[in-house]
C-alpha cells in the first residue's frame, strides 16, 4: 500500500464524509483512509462507521477523548501506507491535485513532499474567499538550501501544518516520532521539527493542494493561549529540537543554522502577540515579566509589541489593541456583504 492518510475525528458529523470523499477524487490511488474516532458525542462514530462498511478503503477506529496529538498517534500506529498524510476533519484536497505530485514523489524519493495549503472561507456553505498559502520555489531543495531558507519557510506556513506534507512512515516508524500531547498550539510544527532532523531532502510544489476549513472570526488560538500559563516554559519542546536540528545539520552536513533561532524567536513573538492580544492589564504585566526573564530577554528587536511590554506601556498596548479589533470586526461584516462578492467576481 503506497498511502496511509491519517483523519482524527471528533464531533464533525457534518464535515467528516465531505472530508473522505475529497480523498477518493484527490487523484490518489492505492490508499486506505485511517479515521480516528476521538470519543465523539454527536452522531460523528455512526458516520464514520458507515464510511467504512460503505468503502473498504476506509478505517474506522473509535477511542477514547485523548485530543487530536492522541488521535493521530494512533494512526500513525496503525497506518500500513508508505507514506503518511494527515488530514482534519473539515478540510478537503483539491480534486485531482495530486496526481502530478504523486509522480513527482516517484522520480524523485524525497524524504518529504512540501505543498501548498488554501485556507478557505465560507459564507452559507459556499466560498467567498480564499487565502493561498505556498512557498515560492519548486523542485528539490538539499539541507543546505531549506535550512538556508527556514525562515521564509516558516513565513509562508509551509512548516507549520502537517496537513501540506508528504511524510515517510519509515522515517515516522524507525525514529519513534509521535504528536507531542501535551502540547495543542502548534503541535504541528513541532513534529515537523522533529521530522525534519531525519530529513535529507524536501520536494517543494507550489500548489495549494490542501483546503482548510478557515472560519471568519477564529479566535480558538487566543482561548487557547489561556492554557498556557508559561510561555517561556511551553516553548522548551521546540527549543530542545531546534537544538537537535542544529546539532544534526552540523553534524552530518557541515552546516551552521542560525536561520533555526530566527525562527524560535518569531514564534516566540507570535506567542506573545496572541497572549496580549485580549490580555488585561495583569496578563500584560505578566508578559512584561515573562520577556524580561525568558530566553530571548536580550534580543534587540523593531517588534513594537515586545518593546512596549518592556517599557511597560500597558495602556498603549490595549487602546491600539481595541482598535485592531473593531477594525477586524468590521472587515469581516463588510467581506460578507454581496457588494464586496460582487466586487471580488465571486
Amino acid at each position: 500500500m503506497k498511502y496511509s492518510i491519517i483523519i482524527p475525528a471528533y464531533n464533525c458529523e457534518k464535515t467528516i464524509e465531505n472530508t473522505v470523499n475529497s480523498v477518493f477524487t484527490s487523484g490518489l490511488s492505492d490508499f486506505e483512509i485511517i479515521i480516528v474516532n476521538d470519543g465523539s458525542k454527536d452522531n460523528t462514530k455512526k458516520i464514520c462507521d458507515e464510511l467504512s462498511e460503505k468503502h473498504r478503503d476506509v478505517i474506522c477506529i473509535n477511542k477514547e477523548n485523548g485530543g487530536v496529538s492522541s488521535a493521530r498517534n494512533r494512526g500513525i500506529d496503525e497506518a500500513n501506507g508508505e507514506y503518511i498524510l494527515f488530514m482534519d476533519s473539515d478540510d478537503t484536497y483539491e480534486p485531482q491535485g495530486f496526481k502530478c505530485p504523486c509522480e513527482l514523489l516517484e522520480e524523485n524519493n524525497p524524504d518529504l513532499l512540501i505543498f501548498g495549503l488554501s485556507f478557505d472561507y465560507y459564507k452559507n456553505n459556499s466560498v467567498y474567499r480564499s487565502d493561498v498559502l505556498t512557498y515560492t520555489h519548486e523542485g528539490i531543495f538539499e539541507p543546505t538550501q531549506w535550512s538556508n531558507d527556514f525562515i521564509n519557510l516558516f513565513n509562508c506556513n509551509s512548516l507549520s501544518s502537517a496537513c501540506n506534507k508528504i511524510f515517510k512512515t519509515r522515517i515516522i516508524k524507525e525514529n519513534n516520532l509521535y504528536f507531542n500531547k501535551d502540547i495543542f498550539l502548534m503541535e504541528d510544527f513541532l513534529f515537523v521539527l522533529g521530522y525534519l532532523n531525519y530529513t535529507k531532502n524536501i520536494l517543494f510544489i507550489k500548489d495549494a493542494l490542501y483546503h482548510y476549513h478557515q472560519p471568519d472570526d477564529d479566535t480558538r488560538a487566543y482561548t487557547r493561549m489561556d492554557r498556557i500559563p508559561d510561555i517561556n516554559t511551553y516553548l522548551t519542546p521546540f527549543y530542545n529540537l531546534e537544538k537537535e536540528l542544529s546539532l544534526s545539520l552540523k553534524e552530518n552536513f557541515n552546516l551552521s543554522f542560525p536561520q533555526g533561532e530566527e525562527v524560535l524567536f518569531a514564534l516566540y513573538k507570535m506567542f506573545i502577540s496572541q497572549k496580549a492580544y485580549y490580555g488585561d492589564m495583569e496578563t500584560l504585566k505578566l508578559l512584561s515579566e515573562t520577556i524580561k526573564t525568558g530566553r530571548f530577554s536580550d534580543c534587540v528587536t523593531d517588534d513594537v509589541l515586545i518593546n512596549d511590554l518592556k517599557n511597560e506601556n500597558y495602556k498603549t498596548i490595549i487602546k491600539r489593541h481595541k482598535k485592531i479589533q473593531l477594525r477586524h470586526k468590521v472587515a469581516v461584516i463588510v467581506k460578507k456583504t454581496a457588494l464586496y462578492q460582487k466586487l471580488r467576481g465571486n
